[in-house]
């Protein structure tokens, strides 16, 4: 009898432990808004994020590898120096306590700029190999070209949104 209850609460923790790990599961692709951290008006952004395969050489018979992609697009941006002695804008992505990922943002081109003000940035980084969970943020931050320096975030979310 005692064996009987012993496996039977083995498989029901083992269930669980899956149940919970399926739930924390993303779903690509995916994409999410990015809310503005401070109370400026118009910037939005979003993120997608999503699967891609890539060769692991030039070579035309190199085999693939998977990888994860983050690709950002914020508008309505106002200079970073408005902020203080910034003078660029950084994608950033992170798995809390474990790695992040720091990536260029490029000014997009306009034909016809926006009456509100602000400009568009785009970029992106397709060498994540990690796995990543809903608790991973993807954020866009104000950076120093000369210092290094990454500061702080302007917009950002988490991927909660792209749970299955």
């Amino acid at each position: 009898m005692n064996k009987f209850l012993l496996v039977t609460v083995f498989f029901v923790l083992f269930e669980l432990q899956i149940n919970a790990a399926h739930a924390e599961s993303l779903s690509y692709p995916c994409s999410i808004v990015l809310e503005p951290v401070k109370d400026i008006p118009n910037i939005q952004g979003t993120a997608l994020i999503t699967k891609v395969k890539k060769p692991y050489s030039e070579e035309p018979e190199s085999p693939v590898r998977e990888r994860t992609a983050i690709g950002i697009y914020a508008d309505w941006m106002p200079l970073p120096s408005t902020f203080g002695e910034y003078d660029q804008y950084e994608g950033f992505a992170q798995i809390p306590g474990v790695i992040s990922w720091r990536f260029n943002m490029y000014p997009v081109k306009e034909d016809q700029p926006s009456l509100f003000g602000g400009f568009p940035l785009a970029g992106k980084f397709d060498e994540i190999s990690a796995q990543l969970s809903a608790d991973a943020i993807v954020q866009l931050r104000l950076s120093n070209s000369r210092s290094g320096n990454l500061g702080p975030a302007i917009l950002q979310s988490r991927l909660k949104g792209c749970v299955k």
